[in-house]
């Protein structure tokens, strides 16, 4: 309707600019070289209005001629980007089903249309990969390095060849080479993370993980308990040092061992092998009523055997009656726990206080029981037995009870397990992977005669448990049998192949 109205509106003004040319005549006079050219007004303007129309059309031809070459070159552009953005398209979607001749077909499609841009780059560097051509692959990788806008993208792609190939060296130095470039970068970030955990490097981890935390790749919480293992693990490492030096040597990394076990103790206060490596360097160090006031804090909330350990040996010579005595206040702070108890039988066992011993495991072992009593358990009312009352037989029912009781918890992870706490899971180099459970499978159970079995040496009083020995989960491992694994390089964080990354190179997420 508007252009209707408007179209009636320009036609009325000519309409009205004729009428008013026509009832206003005049004459146009023009003098040019001795010659006089006279016409009307109304004639002249449109001599003029063909001449100007005239002077620009020749005008808009010339232009277009003059500009016609570089319109069919733009076009020509245009159409070479087009073909290589399709083929491109193309050799991505055969890259994502896995078929590498297409991948490679298209790739090189997408090459001579666009060039040597980042994306072709990436698709050739991916064909190459599913054909197997890793020499090829890393290639393309090692040439996007060469431009700033490229250069994360080829560090990623040869980050991911390295970890495949198990080279960590080369792998780590890529990994803090991204993390340098781009520090907000979450995979960047774990790898070295990862790798240098891996590696026992605590030191390199440590400046790693507050570089995480400034960058606000991890919540305070996470990095809070991670350094805390951190530093337990420094603090190993120093009391080991010192246990290799003999006399005053001893003392300064003994030191540095207690003050790193506290300072994690401070920032994980549940955390129990801070806590009990803090106990014991209290021990060494003549430090008993800070050690002792560690644990019993702990206790209250968690009670553990690590802590139970550590609280018996903190006074070095001390007589087995007396530590009964400290034993049985630690586990006055939590009476009724499994593991108060079982460390007070431990104690009296060891103190030949065999009334205390059985009222400590009554509720595992008597009438009243509820579950089977574990190998440990089996274990103490064999001593038990033997010590009190010299009966050999029953000690031996108990120790073949045992064979087949339920296991006790350890620190367990992916193909491991042990009584000893590690940083990082000894198989797989996993950090912070080991928890403290039983084993999930129960064998069945088995009927143990109940007549003493005649033949086997007398065995001997336990005077305290003996820590269980190391040993990946596999069946039948032999006691001398020596598992050697070298721990793997930590897993990619983010997912593999050409969806890792995106247009800039960044890692999609």
């Amino acid at each position: 309707m508007l252009r209707a109205l408007y179209s009636f509106l320009i036609i009325a003004a000519l309409s009205a600019l004729a009428i008013w040319l026509a009832d206003n005549p005049g004459d146009l006079v023009m003098h040019w070289r001795g010659y006089e050219i006279r016409t009307s007004f109304v004639v002249g303007l449109g001599l003029l209005v063909v001449v100007a129309f005239l002077v620009l059309f020749v005008y808009r031809l010339t232009m277009g001629a003059l500009r016609a070459p570089a319109g069919l070159s733009s076009y020509l552009v245009q159409s070479r980007r087009r073909r290589g953005f399709l083929a491109l398209t193309r050799g991505m979607v055969a890259v994502a089903a896995g078929d590498a001749s297409e991948a490679r077909r298209y790739a090189g499609r997408a090459k001579r249309f666009l060039d040597e841009t980042p994306l072709t780059l990436l698709l050739a560097a991916q064909a190459a990969q599913l054909e197997g051509k890793e020499d090829a692959a890393k290639g393309y990788f090692e040439a996007m390095l060469a431009a700033p806008e490229t250069e994360f993208l080829g560090l990623r792609g040869l980050f991911v060849q390295a970890r495949r190939a198990g080279d960590k060296t080369r792998a780590l130095d890529l990994a803090r080479r991204a993390f340098s470039l781009r520090p907000k970068t979450p995979w960047a970030a774990q790898a070295v993370f990862e790798i240098e955990t891996s590696e026992e490097d605590w030191e390199a981890s440590l400046a790693t993980l507050d570089r995480m935390l400034s960058a606000k790749l991890l919540p305070r919480d996470a990095a809070r308990h991670r350094r805390a293992v951190l530093l337990t693990a420094l603090a190993q490492t120093a009391e080991e040092a010192a246990a290799a030096q003999v006399g005053e040597a001893r003392r300064v990394p003994r030191e540095r061992a207690l003050s790193l076990a506290l300072d994690a103790a401070s920032l994980e206060p549940d955390f129990v092998p801070a806590v009990a490596l803090a106990a014991k360097l209290c021990g060494e160090t003549g430090r008993v009523r800070k050690g002792a006031k560690l644990v019993e804090h702990l206790w209250a909330r968690a009670p553990h055997p690590d802590l139970a350990d550590a609280y018996m040996n903190l006074i070095e010579g001390e007589s087995a009656y007396d530590r009964f005595k400290r034993v049985r206040l630690l586990a006055g702070h939590n009476r009724d726990h499994i593991e108060s108890r079982v460390a007070l039988a431990r104690a009296a066992v060891a103190a030949r206080d065999w009334l205390a011993a059985r009222g400590a495991l009554e509720p595992f072992v008597g009438v009243n029981a509820t579950e089977r009593p574990s190998q440990r358990i089996c274990e103490l009312m064999a001593a038990i037995e033997e010590g009190e009352h010299g009966d050999r037989g029953s000690a031996r029912e108990w120790l073949a009870r045992a064979l087949h009781a339920p296991e006790d918890a350890a620190w367990a992870g992916e193909a491991w397990r042990s009584h000893r706490w590690s940083p990082i899971n000894p198989v797989t180099g996993e950090f912070d992977a080991l928890t403290w459970r039983a084993p999930g499978l129960r064998l069945a159970p088995v009927v143990v005669p109940s007549a003493p079995i005649a033949g086997p040496a007398p065995v001997a009083p336990v005077a305290e448990e003996k820590p269980v020995a190391e040993h990946p989960l596999r069946p039948q491992v032999e006691e001398d049998e020596a598992v050697a694994a070298t721990p793997p390089l930590p897993d990619d964080p983010g997912p593999s192949g050409f969806d890792e990354f995106d247009a800039d190179g960044g890692q999609k997420w």
